[in-house]
């Protein structure tokens, strides 16, 4: 069962709901979400099988209507109107809802992370508990965590250590510590916009970005980068992301399917990943790009320092402290 319920109340646990009988809705309901993935990336493709869940759960007395490819704008500008009650839902990055509360910079730490179970765990633990209810008081919280392997570079130049990035313009999504991670390692951190990135590649006006493989082909960057340099610096995971006032203009039975649906989208996108992984590395390999492996000792050499600022400020310490005790 998906942690993410246990920000809910003890009346909507959704064992307690017979899905085998006719809900007793107040009225049709459409929930608008909205995201800036292409239709092919995995969580773009979680969202679809979703919403057709939530239509069967609800007899189609519930529906979901996707705006993808950033069609209402950036995720902050979503945000924004999901604040205000103009939009309901949307795929939040965690780097994207720390403008909004700034515990998600836990996200953002280099290194943290011992591996993809590791962070399963936290995203169902004690720690989301907490970024929930925080969030909850910003006028969101998150339904569903869906954990997506790592970031790493992709330039035209083999990057194996830290002294390889040196002079590189990295597309970032710009947080304190992506920036300082970025400096850390002798790259210089550029703040466009998802979009935009493949223009500003193919054109020479940044060297590269960071992220994972199966975003690196989704958004086809891999053809105006060509060497994918694995060194696996920060965790990537995102968020299925409600407004509070959306959530709380649903029926205790429309929560319940909403909670069914978005639990089982978690387990839809670690199969839907997994077989993208593969398929993305085919076709980077086939498109005569290289795949590089470093050593990543040095890498996390260079960005020890800021970790070590990091655990010097009580607040970001204790959850820090709370990731370090989900590790095996």
């Amino acid at each position: 069962m998906s942690k993410f319920r246990n920000i809910m109340t003890g009346s909507l646990l959704v064992a307690g709901l017979a899905f085998g009988a006719q809900p007793a809705f107040a009225a049709k309901v459409t929930l608008r979400l909205a995201h800036n993935l292409s239709q092919d990336h995995v969580l773009a493709k979680t969202f679809e099988s979703m919403a057709q869940e939530v239509s069967d759960l609800s007899k189609g007395e519930m529906e979901i209507k996707i705006y993808p490819n950033g069609q209402m704008g950036e995720t902050k500008d979503v945000i924004a109107m999901m604040q205000q009650g103009a939009m309901d839902m949307t795929k939040g990055f965690y780097g994207e809802l720390q403008a909004f509360e700034p515990s998600y910079f836990i996200f953002t730490v280099p290194y943290l992370f011992q591996d993809n179970d590791h962070l399963v765990r936290v995203l169902h633990g004690k720690l989301m508990d907490k970024l929930n209810e925080a969030s909850k008081k910003k006028g969101f919280f998150n339904l569903a965590g869906y954990a997506t392997g790592t970031r790493s570079f992709y330039t035209n130049k083999e990057i194996h250590t830290p002294n390889d990035l040196k002079g590189l313009k990295i597309r970032v999504f710009p947080t304190p510590t992506t920036n300082q991670t970025m400096e850390l390692m002798g790259a210089s951190p550029v703040p466009i916009p998802f979009g935009e990135t493949y223009t500003a590649i193919q054109q020479g006006v940044i060297d590269g970005a960071e992220n994972n493989i199966t975003t690196y082909v989704s958004t086809r960057q891999f053809e105006v980068a060509k060497v994918f340099s694995e060194d696996k610096h920060t965790v990537v995971v995102d968020f299925l992301t409600i407004s509070t006032q959306s959530w709380d203009r649903l029926t205790d039975e429309q929560k319940n399917i909403l909670l069914k649906a978005a639990s089982d989208s978690e387990e839809k996108a670690k199969a839907v990943y997994e077989a993208d992984v593969v398929a993305a590395r085919e076709t980077v390999l086939k498109a005569g790009n290289k795949i590089i492996e470093p050593d990543i000792a040095p890498f996390q050499a260079a960005v020890k320092p800021l970790v070590d600022e990091m655990m010097q400020d009580p607040e970001k310490a204790v959850l820090i402290d709370a990731v370090k005790a989900d590790a095996k």
